[in-house]
């Protein structure tokens, strides 16, 4: 159903988040991937207002710095991971990072020690439901779970398949309910694909 609400917000660049999510009470994980550093002031706004229990990111944590690119841009990097893992400290959640190919494990070990590190892909028990976390796609398909969390590109839609749930968070950021098993989807604000790729294409 067309929110209006949420597409003023995403026209002015903003995330929308429903009154319904702040309100509920259940323990929940927020999964994110993909993200670059102009969306880390709206993700410290919805880990303030939802107090999730969980926060997984399937990678890519700076997405607009491409390290595996350009090598020269660790330092910005570096800084940026120091941002992060101060939102991540501050949520009181429990984070779980699968990390992508523009990742540099060194340096989020040194700053996100806080958080469970997946380097390829992992399977996790969370409040007794089975997650399969990965950044690529590929790590999904080899032995996919119950939930299953990754990024970095399309080539593995969202949907449910065979009693699995799969969840692509390039398009959007999503929201597990771990008691009740319901998501719910929230678009990122105008400008994040913009902030990621460029002129490139999703995933690079």
């Amino acid at each position: 159903m067309f929110n209006v609400k949420e597409f003023v917000f995403c026209a002015v660049s903003k995330l929308y988040i429903p009154p319904e999510l702040i309100e509920s009470s259940e323990k929940r994980l927020l999964h994110i991937s993909d993200t670059p550093a102009s969306f880390y002031s709206d993700l410290k706004v919805l880990v303030e207002k939802l107090k999730p229990a969980y926060i997984v990111h399937t990678g890519d944590l700076v997405d607009d710095i491409k390290l595996g690119f350009y090598s020269s841009l660790t330092d910005e990097y570096e800084k940026e991971i120091q941002n992060l893992a101060s939102i991540f400290d501050d949520s009181g959640a429990e984070t779980i990072l699968a990390l992508g190919n523009h990742d540099n494990f060194n340096i989020c070990r040194l700053y996100l020690y806080n958080s469970y590190i997946i380097k390829k892909a992992e399977t996790l028990e969370i409040e007794g439901m089975n997650f399969r976390i990965s950044h690529m796609p590929e790590g999904i398909r080899e032995a996919p779970e119950q939930y299953n969390l990754y990024g970095h590109d399309l080539t593995l839609k969202y949907g449910c398949s065979e009693d699995k749930m799969y969840f692509n968070e390039v398009s959007y950021i999503n929201i597990i309910g771990l008691e009740s098993g319901k998501h719910v989807m929230l678009s990122y604000p105008h400008g994040v694909n913009n902030s990621r790729l460029g002129r490139g294409k999703v995933g690079l």
